[in-house]
């Protein structure tokens, strides 16, 4: 199995000019303004589509007015950017609707010598309506980096001297203590996008076996959105080599559409049948 990406980052608070050590990532953190399955038993595949009632987001129950944002410049170990070597560096590639964003967190599970309070994890289920490469279940927890977390949980697994250096300074601007901040912050990748339930991207991914959870990788870049107004995927039947000859993935972030087919098989080597 390929290693999962190891990412440096060089954090610094939203709030405040604080930095969190960390051996996994490497970013730079600045403050911008707040932001008002797969068949088996037969030849033929028929996905299933999932009912609007049946999608779930923590982030409904959110006040998105009230929501600070910040972005995070990372330097990955690899060039996100380039679909080949976001391929070389995952394991999976399937189309996948999201069916639930469950929360954002920090792990509580690392070390916090080792976590990264800075960026939390956004968690949540996907079906894979479309396998690429590698093969999955029909559905399956997935870990993204980057969320909207509250302040309090967002430096829960922070070191004691970084709380105790960023309590210092709310003191003096007449705030609460970190561990009492009921505000939500938004902590993203530079450019990257926020995954919506109901919609179908085309994923890079690859399992943690340790987090029991396929960690979705490449920002925007690994999170390309399936535009399927003439051919939705939801009724399309295809074999398993098979794409929709209309399919088209969009990268959110910029914009930039491109033709599903040319796409797998220009940048990545895969060719698949469209019908």
């Amino acid at each position: 199995m390929k290693k999962l990406t190891i990412i440096t980052i060089l954090c610094v608070s939203i709030f405040l000019n604080g930095c969190s050590n960390t051996f996994s990532k490497n970013a730079k953190v600045k403050e911008i303004p707040t932001e008002k399955s797969n068949s088996t038993s037969t030849t033929k595949e028929q996905v299933s589509e999932v009912k609007k009632e049946d999608y779930y987001s923590y982030l409904d129950n959110v006040d998105r007015t009230n929501v600070q944002s910040s972005t995070v410049e990372s330097f990955l170990m690899y060039d996100n950017t380039n679909p080949k070597s976001l391929q070389n560096n995952t394991n999976n590639i399937f189309l996948a609707r999201v069916i639930s964003i469950d929360k954002a967190d920090v792990d509580a599970n690392i070390p916090e010598t080792d976590s990264n309070s800075i960026l939390p994890d956004t968690y949540g289920r996907l079906e894979v309506l479309k396998q690429i490469e590698g093969t999955t279940p029909d559905q399956v927890s997935f870990i993204r980096s980057g969320g909207i977390i509250k302040e309090k949980d967002r430096f829960r697994n922070a070191e004691k001297e970084e709380v105790d250096k960023h309590n210092r300074l709310r003191t003096e601007a007449g705030r609460p203590p970190i561990t009492q901040s009921d505000d939500w912050v938004e902590v993203r990748e530079a450019g990257d996008i926020e995954l919506q339930t109901g919609e179908v991207y085309l994923f890079f991914a690859t399992f943690s076996e340790e987090r029991e959870a396929y960690i979705l990788e490449g920002y925007q870049y690994g999170a390309l959105l399936l535009e399927d107004e003439e051919q939705p995927i939801s009724r399309t039947r295809s074999l398993p080599n098979q794409i929709g000859k209309t399919w088209k993935i969009k990268n959110a972030a910029s914009g930039e559409e491109q033709d599903l087919g040319d796409y797998l098989k220009i940048e990545l080597g895969i060719e698949m049948q469209e019908n």
